[in-house]
């Protein structure tokens, strides 16, 4: 990792998994050789329930949604209103990759087979109906964001759509999501599980942190502390999600604590790699290949890793950063350099380190079908390409 790259890794204070404080850096953990009596199934393929629950679990979603039901069981009224069920048709009919409840529903295997292992007397069958609606929320709450990401940047398209807020107006997409968030509440509660309830909450707590953190620019701040709020702000919009789903699936499996604070890194590691991926895909991939336009970001007036990492080889780029690119040519001239510094490849980096670490938390899970499916989901966030 060049020596930039370390600086900034060590720079920043660490955390204690599970008080959904920021971020913390540490040095990268060595990837834990496969034990030899290790059963490990389907070569890293997803397993069949896994599969099976995934492909479910949009039309689960429209029926509690549209019918107020959640596995047979009356839970509410329903979307009664035809703008609302336009919407949430729109949205869950066609689901996108689904990345967020599978690694919840991986998570969840992983967990619920350690606790088979250690011979716990545990109701599986109501765990795994529990875990399910995790799996549900959080592609539920993550929806719910991108419908009022998309009114906050004012976007047109989103996956090659048109958004909600092009479609319905700023008004009622906002009140879609808003609609969202509180049936995924319910749905939620349906766990009765007060931890849980808790966890899972402060997901939608560090969406909106997040999103203040993204309007804030601090022009005399220096290139750690720059670095330093860009991660913590994308720990709070995006890996929140993922650590704290898996989090959430671990407690329900009344697992271990160890085996809890392991799931919630993996998480943790998992997402920020997840968005560091997409960061550094919005300098270099076409607007066809992203399903938005490219160099998003930028235009939006929004600093991510490839050009933090740019700023330390060209300070020019520190004035565009605090005017947020918002001069005639910035966001060319800011494109340009990116591509000529060796910002692509320190943001391929810090992507590794991420990556190494979610596989380490992975493997000193278990291995398990489950578990290898999420080394290889882990691994493939190197290349993934859109």
């Amino acid at each position: 990792m060049p020596v930039r790259s370390m600086i900034l890794l060590r720079s920043f204070n660490g955390f204690k998994a599970g008080s959904f404080s920021p971020l913390r850096f540490a040095t990268t953990l060595s990837a834990t050789e496969n034990q030899s009596n290790d059963v490990v199934y389907n070569h890293g393929r997803t397993p069949k329930d896994v599969d099976q629950k995934l492909e479910n679990l949009p039309t689960d979603i429209l029926t509690f949604l549209l019918e107020g039901k959640s596995m047979g069981q009356e839970t509410s009224s329903a979307f009664t209103v035809k703008g609302l069920q336009d919407m949430a048709k729109y949205y869950f009919e066609k689901s996108g990759k689904l990345i967020r409840p599978k690694v919840a529903l991986l998570m969840s295997n992983v967990c619920n087979h350690q606790v088979k292992n250690s011979g716990h007397d545990a109701d599986l069958d109501k765990i795994q109906r529990n875990q399910y609606r995790i799996a549900m929320v959080a592609e539920m709450i993550h929806t719910a964001s991108l419908i009022h990401d998309d009114v906050i940047d004012e976007a047109g398209t989103r996956r090659g759509k048109p958004t909600a807020n092009v479609k319905w107006g700023n008004k009622r997409a906002v009140l879609g999501g808003d609609r969202i968030l509180a049936r995924a509440t319910k749905l939620l509660c349906m766990t009765k599980d007060p931890h849980v309830i808790s966890t899972m909450a402060s997901i939608v707590d560090n969406l909106v942190d997040g999103e203040f953190m993204q309007l804030e620019v601090n022009p005399t701040a220096d290139a750690i502390t720059r670095f330093q709020h860009y991660m913590q702000k994308t720990y709070y919009k995006t890996a929140s999600l993922f650590a704290n789903s898996c989090l959430s699936v671990a407690i329900l499996s009344e697992c271990p604590v160890e085996y809890q604070q392991k799931a919630y890194e993996f998480g943790r590691h998992f997402g920020l790699s997840f968005q560091l991926v997409d960061d550094m895909l919005d300098y270099v991939a076409s607007s066809s290949e992203l399903g938005k336009p490219s160099v998003a970001d930028l235009k939006q007036g929004l600093a991510t890793a490839p050009v933090l990492f740019a700023a330390q080889e060209f300070p020019a780029l520190n004035l565009m950063i605090n005017r947020r690119f918002s001069e005639n040519g910035d966001v060319e001239e800011a494109h340009r350099i990116v591509l000529e510094s060796s910002a692509l490849e320190q943001t391929r980096d810090l992507i590794r380190h991420h990556t190494e670490t979610a596989v380490s938390m992975a493997k000193e899970l278990g291995q398990c079908g489950s578990g290898d499916s999420l080394v290889k989901l882990a691994n493939s966030q190197v290349h993934r390409e859109r």
